[in-house]
Parts: C-alpha cells; sequence; structure tokens
C-alpha cells in the first residue's frame, strides 16, 4: 500500500494560508475605498444639487440674476429715515425688502423705478403673496436730506422707506454691495451736478442674504412675476 502523500496536503495548506491574508487586505482595501469615496462624494454631490436647483430657478427668471446662499450679506450701517431716525441693518431683519440705490434729482430711472414697485407691492399684495419692504437709499445726501427723502418715496407710497445719511456711511454701504455711483460737476453751478448711479435692484432675505439682482429695465409685469417665483423658492 502507498503511503498517503502528505506532502501534497502540505502545499494545499501552504497556498490556501499564503492566499488568506491577500485576501483579507483586499476586502479590506475595497470597504476602505467605498467608505472614502461616499464620505467624499457627500459635499460634492450637494454643492451639485444646490446648483441645480439655482439653475432651476434662473430659467424661470425674466430680468433678475439669482446669487448662491453665500454669495454676500447685508452689511452693518447706520443712517438716518424719516423724522432723522436712526436706521440700521436691523429693519431688514425678518423680512423679505428691495432695496433701490438712486437720488430725488434723477429724471427717470428712479422715478419710473419707484412708480413700477408701486403697482409691483400692490400686484404681489392682491396675489396673496409675500409683499417685499421697498427701501430707496440716496447716493446724493448732499442734497436729498431725509425730509426730503421722505417726501419723495411718500409720493410714490406712503409704506416705502427713504434713507439718507452721511455721504461716507453710505459709500461704505454701496462699495460692500457692489452698487456704484459717480458724479460729474456742472459748469452752472455747484448743485447741478448730475449722478449716475446702478440702476439694479437688491433682493434680500429675512436672514439679510443678497438673493438677487433686479436688473432694469424694470417693468410691473417682470418684477411680479421675478420676486413670485424667487419669495415662493426660498420660503
Amino acid at each position: 500500500m502507498t503511503a498517503p502523500d502528505n506532502n501534497h496536503d502540505n502545499t494545499d495548506e501552504k497556498k490556501k494560508s499564503s492566499w488568506l491574508p491577500m485576501a483579507t487586505i483586499a476586502v479590506v482595501a475595497i470597504a476602505a475605498g467605498v467608505f472614502a469615496g461616499t464620505r467624499g462624494s457627500g459635499p460634492i454631490s450637494s454643492a451639485a444639487s444646490d446648483t441645480q436647483a439655482l439653475e432651476v430657478v434662473q430659467n424661470k427668471l425674466v430680468s433678475t440674476t439669482i446669487f448662491p446662499d453665500d454669495f454676500k450679506t447685508v452689511p452693518p450701517f447706520s443712517l438716518l429715515t424719516a423724522n432723522n431716525q436712526p436706521i440700521t441693518e436691523s429693519a431688514l431683519d425678518g423680512q423679505w425688502t428691495v432695496l433701490f440705490f438712486g437720488f430725488t434729482h434723477c429724471p427717470d430711472i428712479c422715478p419710473n423705478t419707484l412708480n413700477e414697485m408701486n403697482g409691483v407691492v400692490s400686484e404681489l399684495a392682491n396675489g396673496n403673496t409675500t409683499v417685499p419692504q421697498v427701501m430707496f437709499i440716496t447716493v446724493d445726501p448732499v442734497r436729498d436730506t431725509v425730509e426730503k427723502m421722505t417726501e419723495y418715496v411718500n409720493y410714490f407710497n406712503t409704506d416705502f422707506v427713504g434713507v439718507s445719511g452721511d455721504l461716507t456711511d453710505i459709500t461704505q454701504l454701496t462699495r460692500k454691495l457692489g452698487i456704484v455711483a459717480s458724479y460729474t460737476a456742472d459748469t452752472n453751478g455747484s448743485d447741478n451736478y448730475s449722478v449716475d448711479h446702478t440702476a439694479s435692484m437688491l433682493l434680500i432675505d429675512p436672514q439679510l442674504r443678497v438673493r438677487a439682482k433686479l436688473t432694469p429695465p424694470h417693468k410691473m409685469d417682470t418684477l411680479v412675476a421675478d420676486l413670485k417665483t424667487l419669495i415662493t423658492h426660498y420660503n
């Protein structure tokens, strides 16, 4: 009788013992890769999802540019409103605001825009949509006193907020919000200078985030449609 082939059995055992550690390492490596991939895909997927959501809303807008959540917020400011009462960024807290910068000597853009906004707030109220406050801040405080600003905005709507203050404080605010204003002297007198300024309006959410830029030409129907889309989306 032939003796059992112990050498063959030993060889098989050696083969088994040699690939077991390798198999274990492979499994661990695959698991680690899957885990790492899962952890890494979270923020990327979230960012992609946010971008896609913004694109969906942007495609619905007619004359407005929507901004991401972290675009910018309204910085602290201290100016003056009716009866020389102090007004700060807290006046925007907890409510939607359409922020518009201009001046009372403006020949067309400012009065036309405020007139359109008067129709906008009326339409939004009739449509059971959140009505934003309208705040008009002068870029020409030398001529636009608080009293003049109050009288000016009240002509369009008594709920509109007129704001004036120190030119330096206003300039700091406009720069931080990306609003441009330039002044051109007139040879006919020191008070006859002209002002060129950004005609776009900013939509501010209740957390003071700049959500969108409403671009001219400002027409009531377009503004109503875009504001409904934006406020409904974020609410």
